[in-house]
Order: C-alpha cells, then structure tokens, then sequence
C-alpha cells in the first residue's frame, strides 16, 4: 500500500534532519532495501526537504517495486510544483488528430525500449514524426507507426516538420499510464529488411554449433554495469558454441587474449545492421546496454546481466521481465563480483545445449568475419 504522509509520525521539521533523512533514504535505495527507503523520503518530504527531489526518489522506487501507477503519480506531483523541466515535453495535452513530434533525446537504449508505443500513438493522432540519434533513424524507420523519421544538427530538415503536441518517447509509458500487465509487450516491434538480414546472413557459413552473440561494456554513465571481457573466459569453453562480439571499438589484441570470439560487429554501419546480424544469432548474452534492448525488441533469446544495483526498468528479483518476453535476467548477488553470475549463465548455456537438437535460429558459424582464435 502506498505510503501516505499523513501517516509517518509528526516530529519537529529541522532543515538538518531532513537532509539527513533523505540521505538515509538514498543509502537505502542504492542497497535496494526500497521499502524502507519510500519510507524515509515520505519522512524527508514532511521535514521539509524539497518536494521534487523526495516525489522523484519516490518515483524510481515505485517502478521498482512494479507499482507504476504509484509513480505516475509523483511525476504528478512534480509536475504539479510548476518547477520547470529541462527532460519534460509533454504538457499533458491529447495528440488525439493531432500531428505528433517524438523526440528520443535519451540514450540508445531507451529509444529502442519505448518506441514500441508508436503503432498506440499512430493509432489516434494524425502524423507521427520521429527525432532521434543519426545511428538509430535507419532502424526507426521499420517501426510500425512512425511516418517520418530524421536527426538533429544541419541539414536534419528539423524545419520542414510542423506540430501540434511533442513529446519525449520516455513520457510514453505514461502517456499510457502504463502498468505492469499492460505493457505493450508484443514483439518484434521492430522490423529490419529482408535485404539486410540476408547481407548479415553472408557472414555466416553453414554450421551446427550455437552462434551466441556478446556484449560486455555499456559505457561510462554506469560503469557499475559493464564486466571486463576477461570474465566471460568461463563461457568461451563451453563446447559447440560459436561466440561473436557485439560490441562497437572492441580492442582486436584484447579479444585475441580471450579466446573463441569472433569480430562481427565491425562490419555494421549502424544500428540496423547491428539488428541484422542479431537476427542470425541464436542467443545474445549482454550487459543491460543498448543491444539488450535491440535483442529484445527483435524477440530474439536474450540473457541479461544486471549489476546488484539494477536500474529500475528491471525491478527487483526477477529472472523474467514484462518488457521483453524472450529476455532472461541474471542479477549479481554481490557489487562488483560477477564470478557466480557468469557461473549462473554457464551452467545455463549448458542447459541449452543439452536440449538442444540444433541452433533456435538461423544456424552458422561466421565465413567471412574475422576469426580471432580458433572456435572451440
């Protein structure tokens, strides 16, 4: 049951003790002890400390317990403070015969996870136009709904684009007031062409070994979910697996010390050619980035591992997730040690292989990628 204010005990609001029971509740969400945590920003809220910062602590744990509705209601609550929003486009207005500007400002990732709420929007409104980054519009293009896509920067054409209402494809879920058993969750939701699924099926030959894709740096916002590479090692033993990186700028000397990998990413131009070529894998393992997204949106198996502080679209104790329902999660028992995760994921891959009479996909190893090490 949510937590009213009302209902934490009165005590003498001091500016200090706020603060410090704010600090008390991050503490607490950082470790996931996110009950505990509601209850200190409820507290730290009726102290007195800044509204904002306390409904949008609020926020992220309500999405991680699952309970969206809740957090639909602090985004609410902000908005309801007139306080301006740098992330905030929508103002709330129906895009009902109305001609729509989606922007996708956040990362690659979120782009790839929210447009799946185009064909709703299209469904309603006039026109639905789509801003996002240069490496996604190809990609975007094959989403249902979507009637125009471009990027920003010169020469985008970003004048040429009237509208009625814009919105931020972040605010889609809710737009939609969305909650955990309306998700829009069918998949694919994104479509890739014939022409470059057979281009990424020429790199492939003929084989009955697993072509497992791999991807194991997302970058430096969250350092915390990356894994070196050096760690998978366990996985690049297993028998009757081919393993493929796809990870873009992967070092060739580092990949070599690893083993059975084989460069693939290299030769995608672009997001789309990177969903091509998942398209021919049977299996994507990967840390929470972009790719666990694409993988998903593509409906391809997909293992995910998330760091022991996992971001709220994952939520807390699953193995499963509502967003993408060929998605299997593998969560990090401690901080920084992904010794038994990895362990988890190889006794898995072992699993996979035993019922398995042959590849889930399109079978093959690569012909023409650029073999790193003998495949095992």
């Amino acid at each position: 049951m949510q937590l009213e204010i009302s209902e934490i005990t009165p005590v003498l609001p001091t500016s200090g003790r706020a603060s410090r029971v704010f600090a008390d509740g991050v503490s607490l969400l950082l470790n996931r002890n996110v009950r505990p945590a509601l209850q200190c920003f409820y507290s730290a809220q009726h102290l007195g400390y800044d509204i904002r910062e306390c409904a949008a602590a609020r926020w992220t744990c309500w999405m991680l317990l699952g309970r969206f509705e809740c957090a639909w209601k602090e985004s609410e609550l902000i908005t309801a403070t007139g306080a301006k929003d740098p992330h905030q486009f929508w103002n709330g207005q129906s895009w009902d015969g109305k001609d729509v500007m989606l922007r996708c400002l956040h990362g690659l990732g979120d782009t790839i996870q929210f447009i799946r709420y185009a064909p709703l929007l299209r469904q309603t409104c006039r026109s639905l136009t789509a801003q996002t980054h240069p490496q996604l519009v190809r990609l975007i293009e094959g989403v249902l709904g979507v009637d125009r896509v471009f990027t920003w920067g010169p020469g985008s054409g970003a004048e040429s684009f009237d509208w009625d209402v814009q919105m931020e494809v972040t605010e889609l879920p809710r737009a939609f007031r969305t909650t955990i058993s309306n998700i829009p969750a069918v998949t694919p939701y994104i479509q890739v062409s014939p022409e470059r699924i057979r281009w990424a099926s020429g790199l492939f030959r003929n084989h009955e070994n697993l072509r497992i894709g791999i991807s194991w740096d997302a970058g430096p916002w969250d350092p915390l979910r990356s894994i070196p590479l050096e760690e998978f090692s366990p996985l690049f033993e297993c028998k009757n697996c081919c393993f493929y990186e796809l990870q873009k700028g992967a070092d060739p000397d580092r990949l070599r010390r690893c083993g059975a990998i084989y460069d693939l990413e290299s030769y995608a131009a672009n997001v789309q050619d990177t969903a091509a070529l998942i398209l021919n894998l049977d299996l994507v393992i990967t840390v929470d980035t972009m790719t666990a997204h694409l993988a998903g949106a593509l409906a391809r198996p997909v293992w995910i591992l998330l760091p022991a502080r996992a971001d709220w679209r994952w939520m807390l104790r699953r193995c499963d997730t509502p967003w993408y329902p060929t998605a299997r999660l593998f969560r990090q028992k401690q901080l920084g040690d992904w010794r038994e995760t990895i362990e988890e994921i190889r006794a898995a891959l072992s699993v996979l292989q035993e019922s398995s009479k042959g590849p889930h996909g399109a079978p093959g190893t690569a012909a023409h990628t650029k073999p790193l090490s003998s495949c095992r």
